[in-house]
């Protein structure tokens, strides 16, 4: 996905795709529940996320740090430039704060991980989607080009780590998974060779297979976190 240009959910993907990225799923229940009102998606690019969001009948809030980025994205909806790591909103704002491949290029994760349990309602969610360096490959790669995009690398998890910052910032985590053993690889080259695409059912099939023998080499995860009802929480997480 080439987020330095104008981009909609579903125009450039094969409904294939779908049957090996397990979050859809679960991002579509949970945003679609009549409580989820108000969705911020931090670290918007150009708007992929927030287009899809509109599919499920909700209208986002965009923030970005690049000023270009947030324009595109504004064709979906209210958009603001700004930082994770000082998210200019008030307090208990949002329902479900929507964060996808974009932690590790915020700098100061524990600061973000503050502020978006501060813009959360009591019981809201934080939806995280990561690349993990559980696969050597992810690993490796970094270390040879640790800029994507033309954006640092700033942080850096493994599955059961990203796991573990979550709760020191006080969420409990209530679904965490990973996947994507190869197929990460297709979410790159078919941007760059839009033909590919049509090849997409054969790796996906390939995908299945690797899973099943290796999914804990996977690159990528999905979690979802919830903020405590209480305060005491975010008590925890300030010690």
């Amino acid at each position: 996905m080439d987020y330095r240009k104008p981009v909609v959910f579903g125009e450039n993907w094969s409904p294939s795709r779908y049957k090996v990225l397990p979050y859809f799923a679960v991002e579509k229940a949970l945003l679609t529940r009549p409580e989820t009102r108000r969705i911020l998606d931090l670290g918007c690019a150009a708007g992929w996320n927030m287009s899809r969001f509109r599919q499920y009948g909700r209208c986002p809030v965009g923030l970005d740090v690049a000023p270009e980025r947030v324009r595109l994205a504004a064709v979906h909806g209210p958009v603001m430039v700004a930082s994770g790591r000082q998210i200019p909103l008030a307090d208990g704002l949002f329902d479900v704060i929507y964060i996808q491949h974009v932690l590790h290029h915020i700098g100061d994760v524990g600061q973000a991980l503050r502020e978006v349990y501060r813009c959360l309602k009591p019981g809201g969610c934080l939806f995280l989607v990561e690349t993990v360096e559980d696969n050597p490959l992810i690993r490796w790669g970094r270390r040879l080009h640790p800029r994507w995009l033309g954006d640092d690398i700033t942080a850096r998890f493994d599955f059961a780590g990203l796991q573990r910052l979550l709760a020191a910032a006080g969420f409990q985590v209530v679904q965490a998974q990973q996947y994507s053993v190869l197929f990460w690889l297709w979410e790159v080259l078919p941007d760059q060779i839009p033909f590919m695409e049509k090849l997409t059912p054969l790796f996906v099939a390939g995908e299945r297979l690797l899973a099943r023998a290796g999914r804990k080499y996977s690159a990528h995860c999905f979690l979802v976190a919830q903020k405590a009802m209480s305060a005491v929480g975010l008590a925890n997480s300030e010690q």
